[in-house]
């Protein structure tokens, strides 16, 4: 098994961790190993390059403690990817004329067109017009999320690391193995820690939350290297680092760290809730081929695709700041404020069980307004309540409006869970304008109002 140590101690350790569990799946054994050498076969590296080792130190290493962890993990990333095989999936294309279309297959490169399979007919797609592909849903699994400086985020097991500190080795039940750069990292997280809760107190630049049982302790320091046995950390009240297994932390936050170099040609999605800018080098039968910042390829299967949002010629409104925000509640303050490439209590944008990447959450009443930037030609976008929002014990109701200044462009009278997001339409616009998208209460009040802007954009003249 390519994706565990080749240490053969290790193995002999190995074993009994594991055995029960994989007599569960002995049926699917094929299918598992064929998963796993997919995924080792990765190998990628988000971003940045060498430099100078961040710190020097010898590691004090307790590998059956570490092995046990990173084996159960590649067994959640096995069970995850698994299921996902008989699925067979249909793909929603977004075409810049504000058109989508039902795919079966696309085959194509950015640079020469795309040719997309509609039902009987083949349709071809010139450079340029695709906008966004969706495929699925995005669940987070249950295992270490790794956040990353401009948004970017990957879920899996710490696997390793280098001796000189510079990166972190990630096993993603998607990605395979991926070399994440500490100088990128803001922080590594375990499921269920909520953002809000373990933040970095001023004049604190690197800490570790470590589990207490009751709750956490906030451990200031400095952070040293990864490895398979987990985090290397020297807290301010020792003289040397020592290693933290993954169980034991909640969280490791840092500041300070690099965005990337250059802005992504696109915002990859994965099914596990994966976040990574790249570019598209083509799209296959099997799935598409992206290059990551260093030039290095990840392949992404379609099973394994929640959706794909291209850049190019196109502003999204959730990378802009508003110039204006206006959000009441019926009859009280508002419980939630809007967010960015999020649903309005967290979670991804989903609709029809698909998941749109970026956008808008709101709750009704909001109303935001975004200035036109120069060079803007139109404006498109999707609106409709957040599937989470058919899980409540309510029937909510909404009122959702596009105004260009004072002028009503699109308005939907009544927006319900379980709708199909209704389009916008395509409208012209020039730099200064105002585009104000507006939610207002619908019959009854405002509870369940969660209603996503769906890929709102503004699009550009080409540059090219």
């Amino acid at each position: 098994m390519t994706l565990l140590p080749e240490n053969a101690r290790a193995k002999a350790n190995l074993v009994p961790v594991l055995s029960d569990e994989w007599k569960v799946l002995d049926k699917g054994s094929e299918v598992m190993n064929q998963t796993m050498v997919m995924s080792s076969s990765n190998g990628a590296i988000c971003a940045g390059g060498e430099r100078d080792a961040r710190h020097s130190v010898s590691p004090e290493v307790h590998p059956i403690q570490a092995l046990r962890q990173s084996g159960r993990a590649v067994l959640l990333a096995v069970l995850m990817v698994a299921p996902a095989w008989a699925q067979a999936r249909t793909l929603e294309l977004d075409l810049r004329s504000g058109k989508s279309l039902v795919a079966s297959s696309l085959v194509g490169t950015p640079g020469k067109g795309f040719t997309a399979m509609v039902g009987r007919k083949t349709r071809r797609l010139a450079p340029g017009e695709l906008l966004a592909i969706r495929a699925a849903n995005a669940v987070a699994p249950k295992l270490l999320r790794v956040e990353l400086v401009g948004g970017d985020r990957i879920h899996g097991a710490i696997a390793g690391g280098d001796a000189g500190g510079d990166f972190l080795e990630l096993l993603s039940p998607v990605l395979g193995k991926i070399r994440v750069p500490i100088d990128r990292l803001a922080a590594v997280v375990q499921p269920g820690v909520h953002p809000s809760d373990q933040i970095l107190p001023e004049g604190v630049d690197e800490a570790l939350f470590v589990s207490t049982g009751r709750g956490f302790d906030l451990v200031a320091g400095t952070l040293h290297r990864f490895g398979s046995q987990g985090v290397s950390f020297q807290p301010e009240a020792l003289e040397s680092p020592r290693w933290y297994a993954p169980q034991r932390i909640s969280s490791l936050r840092l500041r300070g760290g690099l965005d990337r170099e250059q802005p992504s040609q696109m915002i990859l999605l994965t099914r596990a809730a994966d976040r990574l800018g790249m570019k598209l080098s083509s799209c296959g039968k099997q799935g598409l081929q992206a290059v990551l910042g260093n030039g290095q390829e990840v392949s992404v299967r379609w099973n394994d695709l929640a959706c794909v949002c291209f850049s190019k010629d196109v502003v999204h409104l959730s990378s802009l700041t508003p110039t204006r925000v206006v959000e009441t509640g019926f009859d009280s303050e508002i419980t939630h404020s809007w967010r960015r490439d999020r649903c309005v209590v967290g979670g991804e944008l989903l609709a029809q069980g698909r998941a749109y990447g970026l956008g808008l959450g709101v709750l009704s009443r909001s109303r935001l307004s975004f200035r036109v930037p120069e060079g803007a030609t139109h404006f498109l976008t999707r609106v409709g309540f957040d599937d989470t929002a058919a899980e409540l014990p309510v029937r909510a109701h909404a009122v959702a409006r596009v105004l260009q200044g004072n002028k009503l462009l699109f308005e939907a009278k009544d927006l319900t869970p379980g709708q199909a997001p209704q389009n916008a339409g395509m409208h012209a616009v020039k730099g200064g304008d105002t585009i104000t998208l507006e939610v207002d209460f619908g019959r009854g009040r405002d509870i369940g109002d969660r209603v996503n802007w769906l890929l709102p954009m503004f699009l550009m003249r080409s540059q090219s």
